[in-house]
């Protein structure tokens, strides 16, 4: 009987506590933004941990909770909405896809990469993005004012201790690279969420997968293509069209970045000394974020040559 219980118990925590982590930032402000970032890692355990169907149950009873947060601070509906796009749907789709395995015709079970599961999702709002865009150059307005216009009152639901001036400052900030940060953020997100909830369930015993490491990170070969096409029409287009190129090379950019610090963790593990050589390379990147920029194009550059695979550092029946 206690069995039985267990994997509903352990669900409907793990929304509860998702919604807790995501409410913070709301309740006590932006200053408290921190646990906002770990919403994903219950939601993503418990799917991961127990299946498909705990991960929507897990999103259903978070947003529940959320809701009624929301309710109780008097908040706009905002909260609840961005709960559910952005971490129990998208989650839904990574634990089903996260679960997925087929053998290789070397005989080898090969299982879908976290980061591809993130490229497909990021994929789809990039998609959504262009077709409205496109849809809003036909009328003839500007995606700038038009994003503007939308923050203004979105920021002032989210955050109604802001002042009116302190608002309208932020969305003129943020309108030219709105959709792009957004989805970054989004990325590295759900990076968090997928890396933590995988440790925790391995270091339990009950991840019904193998672990990914970090030199095996990759993605499909449209990513970078799709990243070096954003980046080409943003410098010669005009407009809303520069516009929608560059809100999708900052967000394609995470994906990029993540597979370059993933050939420097394949290059390091060839060494005796591979703990001083990551330590050095995330010690630079702390103190010199730019360099981040560097590291995303030699992402493109290993994804496009194959330069892990023409130099034997991709080991064979880990994942597609």
């Amino acid at each position: 009987m206690i069995n039985s219980v267990r994997p509903y118990a352990l669900t409907l925590s793990a929304g509860a506590l998702a919604a807790l982590l995501f409410a913070v930032p709301f309740a006590f402000g932006i200053g408290a933004a921190a646990p906002l970032t770990l919403t994903g890692i219950p939601l993503m355990a418990a799917g991961l941990g127990i299946g498909v169907i705990a991960a929507a149950g897990a999103g259903l009873t978070g947003l529940v909770v959320i809701t009624g947060i929301v309710l109780a601070l008097a908040l706009g509906p905002e909260p609840s909405i961005l709960f559910a796009l952005l971490f129990a749907a998208p989650i839904v789709f990574a634990v089903h896809m996260l679960g997925r395995s087929r053998t290789s015709s070397l005989g080898y079970i090969e299982w879908q990469p976290p980061l591809t599961v993130m490229a497909w999702l990021l994929a789809a709002a990039i998609v959504g993005m262009i077709i409205f865009g496109l849809m809003v150059i036909k009328g003839d307005t500007d995606l700038v004012v038009l994003t503007r216009t939308f923050l203004e009152p979105a920021f002032t639901g989210i955050f109604p201790e802001f002042g009116l001036f302190r608002i309208r400052s932020m969305a003129s900030t943020m309108a030219p690279v709105f959709p792009g940060a957004v989805m970054a953020i989004w990325m590295l997100l759900l990076a968090v969420s997928t890396a933590g909830a995988i440790a925790l369930l391995h270091n339990r015993g009950a991840l019904g997968r193998p672990t990914p490491h970090m030199e095996d990170l990759r993605t499909p070969l449209w990513v970078p293509v799709a990243f070096i096409v954003a980046l080409l029409v943003a410098w010669g287009g005009d407009g809303n069209y520069a516009y929608l190129g560059q809100n999708a090379a900052i967000a394609i950019f995470v994906p990029m970045f993540l597979v370059g610090v993933g050939t420097f963790h394949a290059i390091a593990r060839c060494t005796p000394i591979t703990i001083v050589i990551l330590a050095v390379f995330y010690g630079f990147l702390i103190v010199f974020p730019p360099l981040s920029v560097p590291v995303a194009l030699i992402g493109v550059a290993d994804q496009i040559l194959g330069l892990r695979r023409r130099t034997g550092l991709v080991r064979s029946g880990q994942e597609v």
